[in-house]
């Protein structure tokens, strides 16, 4: 490459480089052309030209009328603003005599007195002493205030769960403790109520069975000659002539009542006032009888107070059985699934079984499965059904060819399409 140095009037300017060798290009169409054609200083005039109509034209072709003006103010004088000189803006300029509104922020909020912790709650609070003082001693494995996290704004806020999230509805303990009578050496007592309760457990379930197969519709038995002669009924009928006159007088009855209520007799005047009497009679016997229904009550107040105290002990002893009902509710299993958990029988040994000596002791249940019913019981897990072994697709039976005999063989062979030669001609 060969540099040339480009000298004005003033001193050095700028460096020019140019290329010893032209690069070559084809330009056969339209866009090779105006891919190797350098069009950047048709684009810096335009610009400038551009540039020179949005300020107002070129400044050297222009005369200095337009370019300078005399300033004929006087320096000295406080220059005016138009607001200051307008009366009607005076109104909006800042004075200072005048105090600040101060805008309505809503109802005060009531501050709680903060009450002065006591000695177990500092130290809570504060595990580790203010003063670190070389010879302070205090316990390092005490909880220490955590610091708060800073939540990222981009991110959605973290979902609050409601309070009784992670609570249990049931008052159920995880362990329940066994009856009395469940001991390996129990009281007759103690082991005579254990027996009651499994007793009427059983029987509770025993009527259960015995009202759905109660309820249930029975068959339906019919001999063969009602059958049949339900089904006949009205085949072999046929209108006598005593039904036909019946239906003939019916007829002649309907058509005359309908004659007769075509056309209503019209009332005369002593009959409506009669009839506006009787009205106003048995509104004024009516107007008598709550009036002294009234009476009798204003009568009566002592009655009514009676009453009134044996409603309210009514209604007093309804709430303590609702009561009663919500707490053994909340003993109960919920219903959170399609199953039902059924009432349990509860461990117990035959008087015969009972022995005092815990060697000759035989677990009557088994650990596992009362862990799993306990938590169905405390709706942990939803009762459900116990699935028996079964098959999603059929089983398909295919018989096998070495198991056919060898005449089918012979017979399938023979049913196969033969190849057909083809003969080349010579």
């Amino acid at each position: 490459t060969l540099l040339y140095t480009i000298k004005f009037e003033q001193g050095m300017v700028s460096t020019a480089q140019i290329l010893s060798k032209r690069k070559r290009v084809s330009k056969k169409n339209k866009k090779s052309w105006r891919k190797h054609t350098d069009i950047k200083d048709v684009e810096k005039y335009l610009e400038e030209k551009v540039k020179e109509e949005r300020t107002g034209g070129n400044p050297s072709e222009k005369k200095n009328s337009d370019l300078f003006y005399i300033d004929k103010t006087d320096i000295f004088q406080p220059s005016k603003s138009k607001l200051d000189s307008m009366k009607c803006h005076s109104e909006l300029q800042i004075d200072t005599r005048v105090a600040a509104v101060v805008g309505y922020s809503g109802p005060r909020k009531k501050k709680k007195k903060k009450l002065p912790p006591t000695s177990t709650e500092s130290a809570v609070s504060d595990p580790k002493p203010s003063s670190q003082a070389p010879g302070s001693v205090y316990d390092i494995w005490e909880n220490q205030s955590k610091p708060t996290k800073e939540l990222d704004p981009c991110l959605p806020p973290p979902v609050q769960p409601p309070q009784k999230y992670k609570s249990s509805d049931t008052s159920l303990p995880a362990v329940e403790i066994p009856h009395p009578g469940a001991s390996y050496n129990p009281t007759f007592t103690d082991h005579q109520d254990l027996l009651q309760s499994a007793l009427d457990v059983e029987v509770k379930r025993e009527k259960a069975k015995a009202k759905a197969t109660r309820d249930a519709a029975p068959p339906i038995q019919i001999s063969e000659e009602e059958y049949l002669k339900e089904m006949s009924a009205g085949l072999h009928d046929d209108p006598t002539e005593e039904d036909k006159a019946e239906e003939d007088s019916n007829h002649s009855n309907t058509t005359e009542d309908t004659a007769q209520s075509a056309a209503p007799e019209r009332k005369t005047k002593s009959q409506r006032n009669k009839e506006k009497a009787e009205r106003v009679k048995t509104e004024e016997l009516a107007a008598a009888r709550e009036a002294k229904r009234l009476a009798h009550q204003l009568n009566r107040v002592k009655a009514i107070k009676k009453e009134i105290r044996v409603e309210e002990a009514a209604m007093g002893t309804k709430e303590a059985e609702r009561a009663e009902k919500q707490a053994e509710k909340q003993l109960r299993p919920g219903k959170y699934g399609p199953g039902k958990l059924l009432e349990e029988q509860p461990d117990f040994l035959l008087p015969e079984e009972v022995n005092s000596s815990l060697r000759k002791l035989v677990a009557s249940s088994n650990s596992v499965k009362d862990r799993f019913t306990s938590l169905q019981k405390r709706n942990l897990i939803e009762v459900r059904k116990k699935v028996a072994p079964h098959r999603k697709y059929k089983l398909k039976k295919v018989e096998k060819w070495r198991r056919k005999l060898p005449e089918e063989m012979e017979e399938l062979v023979k049913m196969k399409p033969k190849k057909k030669k083809i003969k080349m001609s010579e």
